[in-house]
Formats: C-alpha cells, sequence, structure tokens
C-alpha cells in the first residue's frame, strides 16, 4: 500500500509541474464551458413555427435549420401587403416549406439579385422571393406580377415552389376578376376563403429511437455538442500525459525496481487508474465551478446529472489515451493517434452539425463514438425519458471493458515480443 501511495503522490507533483498537463486540466474544460454558454442569438431559426411565417428583424440573420422534410424559404416582403401576407401565408400552411420573412424597402433586380447571391451563399435555403411593393397594385390592375423566386440551391422541391406560387397567384387573380378588382371586396373574400379551409396541426410521431424535441432543446444540444468537442481533446491529451509517466518510467528502470519491491503489478496498474480517476475528477470538477460561475442558460438537464456524464466520457478518453501511449511506447506516435481520434470521433458523432440529413451508415457508425451516447443521454433528459442512466451506463462499462481488453492482450503481445 505504501508503494501505491508513493507512485501516486509522485505522478501527481510530476503531472502538476507539467504546463501542457494543466492546460488541458484547466483552460480546456473552462474553454468547453464558455462554448456551452455561447448561443446562437444571430440566428432565425429559434421558433417552434409551424405553418405559420417566422419574421426576421435583421436582414443577415443566419438561417442554419437543416430538415429534410421543408425547404426554407427567405422571403424580401417590400409589399408588406394583405396580399403578400396571404401569399405567404398560404406557403406557409402548404407544410412544404419553412418561410423567413424580412420586411424590406424597395429594390432593383440589382440589388435583389445580390442580396439574393449574398444569403444563398450564407444560409441553409431552397429559395428566395423578392416581393416588390406594386405587388398589390399589379394585383388590383390584373396586370402580371413581378415577384421575383431565386433559387438558393439545387433542389427538386423548387420545382414544386415554382408551382404553389403560379396556383396561389392564380387563385388571388381569380378572387381579384370575382370582386371586380375592387380592394375591400378582395379582402373580404379573401377572409372568408381561409376560414372555410381546414386547420392544419402539426402532429409528431416518434418512431423507434426518435426524438420530438423543441428548438430550444436542438440549440441547447448543438451547444453542448461544441462543448463536449473540446473536453475530447483535453481527456484524450490527458491521458497522453498520463501515459508519458509510464513510458518515462520504463526508460529509467522506475517500472523494473517497483516490481523488484514488495509492491504487486497489480498495484502499479492500479495507481495508473488513480491517476486516471483523480485527473478526470479534477476536470469534472473545475468544469462544474465554471459552469455555475459562466452559464447563465438552463439547458433542461439537471447539473449533476450534466456533470456525471461527462466524467463518464472523461473515463472513456483518458483510459483510451493511457492504454494506447502505453502500447505505443512513443509519445510522438500516441500524439498522432490522439489528435486524429480527436478529429474522426467528433466529425462521425456529428458534433459540429445534426445527423439528421446524414446517410444511414454514417448514423450507425456515429453510434460506435462515445460522445454520440452523451448527446443521446442529454437529448433523453431533455425530452424526460426513462432508463437513461442505465443505458448510458451499460454504454461506459462496455466501453471500458474493451479498452481494458485491448491493454491486456497489447500488454500481453509486447512481453512477447
Amino acid at each position: 500500500m505504501n508503494g501505491f501511495n508513493t507512485i501516486v503522490k509522485m505522478n501527481m507533483k510530476l503531472l502538476l509541474r507539467n504546463k501542457g498537463y494543466l492546460c488541458f486540466l484547466i483552460l480546456l474544460p473552462i474553454l468547453a464551458v464558455i462554448i456551452l454558454n455561447v448561443q446562437n442569438i444571430n440566428t432565425a431559426d429559434s421558433q417552434d413555427n409551424a405553418y405559420t411565417i417566422q419574421e426576421m428583424d435583421q436582414e443577415n440573420k443566419l438561417i442554419l435549420n437543416i430538415s429534410n422534410n421543408k425547404l426554407n424559404i427567405k422571403v424580401y416582403d417590400s409589399s408588406q401587403s394583405e396580399l403578400s401576407e396571404y401569399i405567404l401565408h398560404k406557403l406557409a400552411k402548404n407544410g412544404s416549406y419553412r418561410i423567413y420573412r424580412y420586411k424590406s424597402q424597395a429594390m432593383g433586380i440589382e440589388e435583389i439579385r445580390e442580396r439574393a447571391l449574398y444569403s444563398a451563399n450564407h444560409n441553409v435555403i431552397g429559395g428566395i422571393i423578392y416581393i416588390p411593393p406594386s405587388f398589390e397594385a399589379e394585383i388590383l390592375a390584373g396586370q402580371e406580377s413581378s415577384m421575383r423566386v431565386f433559387e438558393g440551391m439545387e433542389d427538386g422541391r423548387n420545382a414544386l415552389l415554382y408551382n404553389d406560387l403560379n396556383s396561389y397567384l392564380q387563385g388571388l387573380y381569380r378572387y381579384a376578376a370575382l370582386t371586380g378588382f375592387q380592394k375591400e371586396e378582395l379582402y373580404s373574400l379573401m377572409n372568408t376563403s381561409e376560414k372555410g379551409e381546414p386547420v392544419k396541426e402539426s402532429v409528431s410521431i416518434e418512431v423507434g429511437e426518435t426524438l420530438n424535441l423543441t428548438a430550444k432543446q436542438l440549440g441547447s444540444s448543438s451547444s453542448i455538442g461544441y462543448s463536449l468537442a473540446f473536453l475530447t481533446i483535453a481527456f484524450l491529451f490527458s491521458g497522453v500525459f498520463i501515459a508519458a509517466n509510464v513510458i518515462e518510467e520504463r526508460q529509467n528502470r522506475v517500472y523494473n525496481r517497483f516490481l523488484l519491491s514488495r509492491a504487486s503489478l497489480g498495484g502499479y496498474c492500479l495507481a495508473k487508474l488513480m491517476m486516471i480517476l483523480l485527473t478526470v475528477l479534477m476536470q469534472t470538477g473545475i468544469m462544474g465551478i465554471a459552469i455555475k460561475l459562466l452559464v447563465k442558460t438552463d439547458y433542461g438537464i439537471p447539473f449533476a446529472s450534466y456533470l456525471f456524464l461527462v466524467f463518464c466520457l472523461g473515463l472513456i478518453f483518458n483510459a483510451f489515451s493511457v492504454v494506447i501511449g502505453i502500447l505505443a511506447n512513443n509519445i510522438l506516435t500516441a500524439n498522432y493517434i490522439a489528435f486524429i481520434v480527436w478529429c474522426m470521433s467528433a466529425i462521425l458523432a456529428g458534433l459540429y452539425f445534426p445527423l439528421d440529413g446524414a446517410s444511414d451508415w454514417w448514423v450507425r457508425v456515429s453510434m460506435l463514438m462515445p460522445q454520440r451516447w452523451v448527446v443521446k443521454a442529454a437529448e433523453m433528459l431533455m425530452a424526460e425519458k426513462s432508463g437513461v442512466y442505465s443505458m448510458f451506463l451499460l454504454v461506459v462499462f462496455s466501453y471500458l471493458i474493451v479498452i481494458s481488453c485491448i491493454g491486456y492482450l497489447g500488454t500481453k503481445i509486447k512481453r512477447k515480443e
């Protein structure tokens, strides 16, 4: 037991003297908390508006909502009339589009082309519609509308957008003709026709493992994903520093002297496991303090539950780095492997972007990444699902067992060599 205490104290002193270790122990968890506190305040995807128009108070607010069933449409409404409102409400209630309206001033054709090009290059939108100030007057005069539609991306649903717009415009012209192109009578007929339409209701059906999350919860899930990307690199490289101590002890014969003493190999391994545990505990504790001081947003997850998820993720990646470092017996190689694992796991787990539109193989591979299970557990907690902790603990133990087996088999092979 004395040997165990001695090696733990000696290793901890060496690690705390290392500036690189301190960076991954303190700075990266704090940075992850800062990222967690960043909200998408400059995006227009902040409300759950089913079959309604989402208003944009700033022209350049980002539209980043990715969906397989709705096409994002940005509208420059210079008319701001009841007729333009009618057309846009018809599009929104269609169910095939998500309408974002910016109430703009009158623009020339070249200016609107430039703005449409800018919007297409900086947003996830299928089309841009410009409704001119003369829109209402053109309808009431029976003239062809000068409304303009620009494609934001190649999407087969753009053809459907053109057809729907033409259909709604033709309906307006018919109503105008029936009322003798009189404004008040036209408005009255439009209101009467809308009241007679069936009311659409959005009903979400959960299929299999699908979760029905609100836009706010999806935003929280994205913030958690970004934060986990920084935590992953902190956990991986702090484990590399622990592995570096093991390699150095081998090279300096400390490992041999330890085994020649009364201490056992099990005690030596237990000391290294204790180093992993202490490192993850300190990183989680620092993150918990930083969350209390810096994070002002309620993510719908209990504070202790989130720290528990982070702690388990830290155990997995720290243990992985230590095992890989020991097997590689080379710190430079261990650093390369840790960096590659960080890059690939963060991308495959979907930490930077949602996997709603990803291929089936990508979704399956993502379930092999520990971060994906943390995000999944967090989303289940937001949705108040049951069985979250049992599922997550089973996954964590599975990862640790696999990592332990790899370390054991790798050590036996190294001994034979």
